[in-house]
């Protein structure tokens, strides 16, 4: 999995969460990220094309439903 750490829109910085579930990456990602927060806005975390959560949360209008 891949932590990307925004700033303005963008990726700034990326990290790898190795070997770890969903529940271990986002804790992973938010102790990277409260590290780094003076430098960045938000971050993302992927297990490849499968997005599994987003730091400040997206409001309603562009969340995604999973599929069925």
């Amino acid at each position: 999995m891949r932590c990307y750490f925004l700033r303005r829109g963008h990726i700034g910085s990326v990290e790898i969460l190795t070997d770890v579930s969903d529940e271990a990456a986002i804790k992973q990602a938010n102790a990277l990220f409260e590290k780094r927060k003076k430098e960045f806005e938000g971050f993302e975390v992927w297990d490849r094309a499968r997005f599994v959560h987003c730091y400040p949360p997206l409001p309603p209008k562009y969340t995604v439903d999973p599929p069925a």
